[in-house]
C-alpha cells in the first residue's frame, strides 16, 4: 500500500510546528477559535448520522442511518488542571421519536483555550482548531497521537504517519446548506484527502483516507465526513475484502 507521508519523528515535528505557528500568528488576526463552539451545559446538536458498514463477509459497503445527538453534559478539569467540557454522543434509529430510546455510544472531552481547541476521545488527543483562522493555514493536529493508533481494531496501514496529517483551513466564511437549512459564517478543516484504486478493482489493493469537518460560528460542528478504509485485493482463492471505518454527520437542529 502507498505510504502517505514521509516518516518523521512526531515529537520533533510537532514541536517545530508549534514554534512556527506561534511566530506566524503575530502577523495575522482572525476570529477566536472558541467562537466556533457553543460550550455550555445542556447545549446540544442533533445530526443525521450515517455509519459506514461492510457486509457480506466485508465484500460490499453500505450506509446505515441514525439520529445522533451530542450533548454538553458538564464542565470538567483534566489532570493538568485545565478546564474543559464533557460531551456525550447519543444515537437512536432514524425514524424513532421516543426520548427514552437515546443510547450513549461515545464520551469525549473538549479543552478550549485562546490558542486552540483540543479534543480527547478514546485516549487520543487532537488539536481540532488553531488560530489564526484563515484559508490555507495548516497544523499537525494529530501530533500527540501514538504510532498506528487504529491497528488494534483494523487490518490496514491507513494510520501510518497519522501524526503528520496536515489539518488545513478552507472555505472560511462560507454559508453551508445542510439538510435544507443555511448555516452562515462556517469554516472547514480537512485533515487528509488521499486515495488509490478508487473505484475498487477486485484484485488490486486500494484505500481511501478522507477526514473533513465544518464548524459554524456560535454553533459548533455542523458537518463531518470520515472515510478511513482499505480494500485488500483478492489473491488466488482468497476473496478481496474491506477493512476500516467511516461516518458522515450533518446537522439537523441545535439549541
Amino acid at each position: 500500500m502507498k505510504k502517505f507521508f514521509i516518516s518523521v519523528a512526531a515529537g520533533i515535528l510537532f514541536g517545530s510546528f508549534w514554534l512556527s505557528s506561534c511566530n506566524k500568528k503575530d502577523d495575522l488576526t482572525s476570529d477566536a477559535v472558541t467562537d466556533y463552539l457553543n460550550l455550555e451545559k445542556g447545549k446540544y446538536i442533533l445530526y443525521r448520522y450515517d455509519s459506514l458498514r461492510f457486509v457480506d463477509f466485508d465484500q460490499f459497503d453500505t450506509m446505515v442511518t441514525y439520529q445522533a445527538k451530542e450533548v454538553v453534559e458538564d464542565a470538567t478539569t483534566d489532570n493538568q488542571g485545565r478546564n474543559g467540557w464533557r460531551i456525550v454522543r447519543y444515537i437512536r434509529d432514524w425514524t424513532d421519536t421516543a426520548e427514552d430510546n437515546w443510547q450513549p455510544i461515545l464520551t469525549y472531552a473538549i479543552t478550549p483555550s485562546d490558542r486552540n481547541i483540543e479534543m480527547s476521545e478514546n485516549s487520543l488527543r487532537a488539536i481540532k482548531l488553531v488560530g489564526p483562522i484563515t484559508n490555507g493555514y495548516s497544523w499537525h493536529g494529530n501530533g500527540f497521537y501514538p504510532e498506528r493508533p487504529y491497528e488494534v481494531n483494523y487490518d490496514f496501514d491507513n494510520d501510518q504517519n497519522i501524526q503528520t496529517w496536515d489539518y488545513t483551513y478552507h472555505d472560511v466564511g462560507t454559508t453551508l446548506n445542510l439538510n435544507g437549512k443555511d448555516y452562515e459564517n462556517t469554516i472547514s478543516v480537512t485533515q487528509v484527502a488521499d486515495s488509490a484504486n478508487v473505484p475498487i478493482s477486485q484484485t488490486i489493493t486500494g484505500y481511501k483516507n478522507l477526514w473533513t469537518e465544518s464548524y459554524a460560528k456560535g454553533i459548533g460542528l455542523v458537518y463531518k465526513e470520515v472515510a478511513v478504509w482499505q480494500w485488500q485485493g483478492a489473491t488466488g482463492t482468497q476473496s478481496g475484502y474491506y477493512t476500516g471505518f467511516g461516518i458522515t454527520m450533518s446537522i439537523l437542529d441545535h439549541n
